[in-house]
């Protein structure tokens, strides 16, 4: 894990969580770290969780461990047993009005089982909170019960922050109870009770009678109102002036999504209770429905200042979403030694004759973490990383996704995996043909719902929206179609372009490209289908089309097609030979056939995509050839000779020397 994004991360959460600062310390922030499956997002969780000295209650829980149906209460029974241990420099948060809240709610009572039972039960409660050896007994097997239903097996000494381990201890707790949890309970279900008594005999009342969201939320009102309480109480032998931590991953996941939604939605915050939470979904579901009202900051800039800034356009919300490694889609002209890949390089304990196999990882990857650690382990379990001019080099990079991975399958099975997670097997299809796409835009995407039942089609629309696979940017405030993750989309594609395609899905290359090109050329969308023919390796069509194309004064939307059609993926860009349509065209006779040219998009196909030129041998052919067309152009001729010195100091900076250290 990167010691950057820690201490971006500890910097940030520090911050947060000071209570001396300006502001109302109780309204916080909700963190929510975005991250795709193989992120740094869970391991910068668990980093937190073992910071020394955090001088506040901390607790961690990984939603994905947590049962679907789990109630939000019963997820803050779990907190409140991990927020109750002592701390140094604290001692204990204690729950009181939360014990007597889940005492209540153990014990449903149907109102109409008999005359008189509200009565009854009353009398009952007030009776437990006396000192005798009834009320002690109660307090005894409450404990036990709470521990139970927090998963704890054998005896308790100490439950939600507690003491129930003797009778002094004991006698202790009620009178918290009977102090500070009765008191809360006169008007802590929302209207005022003379008799808090009454309150909790209500509580259970509407347990009964199955109104679980109004019981949970009382019951997680309690819980931070326990919490503030510990804050709020008075002078303590050292300042409580650090907010106590939740450290929830896997957020998305039903339960610690009901829990976090019904935390988010207390009139009077959560403070001091700082939420940092890790998904691999859009989380909270609003980012999902308005990507480009929430557009997450960048882990290096989050601050609370940008998270106040952002709350007007997000209706007020206190989620704050934070990117813990945004995709780093870098150029096909980017150098071998830039920063990112020095960093890189430095942190691998590697040497600088291995920059450019690790600027090859780093933009096959587009910087995702565990797609890096993937690419090295291949690396590694087949010859380790190569040297720039290894003439023994033991493989070649355009066949690393070929190659077999740490789990004995290919690299590309392996990537294939992780990104369907734990989304149902049925929309393996819908994947692969979505990593076909130009873009995830509904016209892009209505072929391939269209060729599955409603149900999977809904699940393939619900992965698109939800899913940190896929890619959401904003240009000048408009949200741009969403996309694949780079690295899923090389992966899957190379997948598919094995021979035989995807025998199991009855998919092949040519199939899918057509089932998604016949569909484009119906509505008219010019580079839909250049690209699918492109993908399909018809070099002559796609070099025609883009003649006809041409606009020799001002060329600059054409070339911004000419990139955004060369992006195309490739079947196989290991095979290096004369069964490979591309290098047959590199090796023919250079006349032209148009005056845009099959060698021009063919080679700057197979320098768009790193897996088709490892090397940057093709840069020097597309400067070529680009210099070539700048003659056929009139008023476009400096512009595009200004595009041919780009990919001219591409070949200069991977051809030159840069050191051995």
């Amino acid at each position: 894990m990167s010691d950057d994004r820690e201490e971006d991360l500890h910097r940030f959460v520090r911050g947060c969580a000071a209570r001396d600062g300006n502001g109302d310390g109780d309204d916080l922030p909700i963190v929510v770290l975005w991250g795709s499956r193989g992120s740094e997002g869970s391991d910068l969780l668990r980093h937190l969780q073992s910071v020394e000295h955090w001088p506040a209650p901390r607790a961690h829980l990984d939603g994905e461990r947590l049962p679907t149906d789990l109630r939000p209460h019963r997820v803050a029974n779990q907190l409140a047993f991990q927020l109750g241990r002592r701390v140094p420099r604290f001692g204990r948060a204690r729950f009181p009005r939360f014990f007597l809240g889940m005492g209540a709610v153990r014990e449903p009572l149907d109102p109409d089982s008999g005359p008189g039972v509200r009565d009854a039960r009353r009398a009952l409660i007030t009776s437990r909170l006396r000192n005798r050896p009834d009320g002690r007994n109660w307090v005894r097997e409450s404990a036990e019960a709470l521990a139970g239903v927090a998963g704890l097996d054998g005896p308790v000494t100490n439950v939600v922050g507690l003491a129930v381990d003797g009778v002094v201890e004991v006698v202790r707790t009620i009178s918290l109870l009977r102090s500070a949890g009765m008191r809360w309970y006169q008007d802590g279900l929302g209207f005022r009770t003379p008799d808090p008594a009454d309150a909790l005999v209500e509580l259970s009342v509407q347990e009964f009678l199955g109104n679980h969201e109004w019981v949970d939320d009382v019951l997680c009102r309690a819980f931070v109102a326990d919490l503030r309480g510990e804050f709020d109480g008075g002078v303590t032998l050292y300042g409580r002036r650090t907010d106590a931590l939740v450290l929830l991953d896997n957020v998305g996941t039903p339960a610690a999504r009901r829990f976090l939604t019904m935390l988010s939605e207390q009139p009077d915050g959560s403070g001091p209770l700082l939420v940092v939470a890790a998904s691999h979904q859009r989380f909270p579901p609003d980012a999902a429905e308005r990507p480009a009202d929430w557009q997450p900051d960048p882990l290096a800039e989050a601050s609370t200042d940008r998270w106040s800034a952002r709350r007007a356009a997000r209706a007020g919300s206190r989620f704050y979403p934070v990117w813990v490694d945004p995709i780093d889609d870098v150029p096909p002209t980017a150098g071998p030694t830039r920063p990112e890949v020095r960093a890189e390089t430095k942190r691998r304990d590697l040497r600088a004759a291995q920059f450019p196999a690790v600027a090859f990882a780093h933009r096959l990857t587009a910087a995702h973490p565990a797609g890096l650690n993937m690419v090295f382990e291949t690396f590694r379990r087949n010859g380790g990383v190569p040297d720039h001019g290894d003439g023994a080099a033991r493989y070649d990079l355009r066949g690393v996704l070929g190659m077999e991975h740490s789990t004995g399958r290919s690299l590309d099975d392996a990537v294939f995996d992780l990104v369907l997670g734990p989304w149902a097997n049925e929309i393996r299809r819908g994947l692969v043909l979505m990593a076909m796409t130009v873009d995830l835009s509904d016209a892009a995407i209505a072929p391939i719902l269209n060729t599955e039942n409603q149900l999977v089609a809904k699940l393939i629309t619900e992965f698109r929206a939800n899913d940190l696979w896929v890619a959401r940017t904003v240009a000048d405030g408009v949200a741009q179609p969403p996309r694949m993750h780079p690295f899923a989309l090389r992966a899957i594609a190379h997948r598919l372009g094995r021979e035989g395609g995807i025998a199991e899905l009855d998919l092949r290359w040519d199939q899918a490209h057509e089932l998604l090109r016949i569909p484009a050329a119906a509505r008219d969308d010019q580079r839909a289908v250049l690209y699918h023919e492109l993908a399909l390796g018809r070099l002559a069509a796609v070099a025609t089309r883009l003649t006809e194309m041409f606009d020799p004064v001002d060329p600059r939307y054409w070339y911004e097609l000419l990139l955004q059609v060369a992006v195309a993926p490739l079947a196989r860009p290991d095979r290096a030979d004369g069964a490979n349509a591309h290098w047959a065209e590199l090796a023919a006779d250079p006349a032209p056939e148009t005056v845009v040219t099959r060698r021009l998009v063919a080679a700057l196909q197979l320098h768009t995509d790193p897996l088709g030129d490892p090397s940057h041998e093709m840069c020097a052919i597309v400067a070529r050839e680009l210099g070539e067309l700048a003659g056929h152009a009139d008023a476009g001729t400096a512009f595009l000779l200004a595009r041919s010195s780009e990919f001219e100091r591409c070949w200069n900076r991977w051809h030159s020397r840069w050191g051995e250290s």
